[in-house]
């Protein structure tokens, strides 16, 4: 896996990040958040979903470019890419700012979210991000 041309990297990298709205939205969803169903109306949801996507994917692709695509270049040279490493990966990086700003975070809810609902939320971006860029080199080899 680590004989990937360099082309099909790059589409890899610049591909993967587009799902993060997507996963975020249908993490919130699923989990409850306040604002992400569907009782306020479709337009609400979809309005909901732009922003998200907005807000969202410049964050994605400085994460991907500046972190994760080191840390994948880390697991070519060590010659670790696979499934696992990828999306494990994934969540280690979406992580990184929950597992910074944990020590400060006491229990305090924002709006009846609280700390573990956004790390896993986190979580889940970091690993469907990594799963579809796994997804996106195993495709193009």
């Amino acid at each position: 896996m680590s004989n990937t041309s360099m082309p099909d990297e790059s589409k890899a990298l610049a591909l993967a990040p587009l799902i993060t709205p997507f996963a975020f939205t249908a993490f919130a969803y699923f989990s409850g958040v306040s604002g992400f169903s569907l009782d306020r109306g479709l337009l609400t949801f979809i309005g909901l979903f732009l922003a998200v996507a907005v807000a969202s994917i410049p964050v994605a692709y400085l994460y991907m470019f500046f972190i994760g695509y080191r840390f994948y270049r880390l697991l070519v040279k060590k010659n670790r890419v696979n499934f696992w490493t990828l999306t494990l990966g994934g969540v280690f990086v979406a992580d990184i700012p929950m597992l910074l700003i944990w020590p400060f975070s006491g229990s305090a809810e924002a709006d009846g979210i609280s700390f573990y609902t956004t790390f896993q939320m986190f979580s889940f971006v970091g690993l469907m991000v990594g799963l579809n860029f796994w997804y996106l080199l195993k495709r193009s080899s």
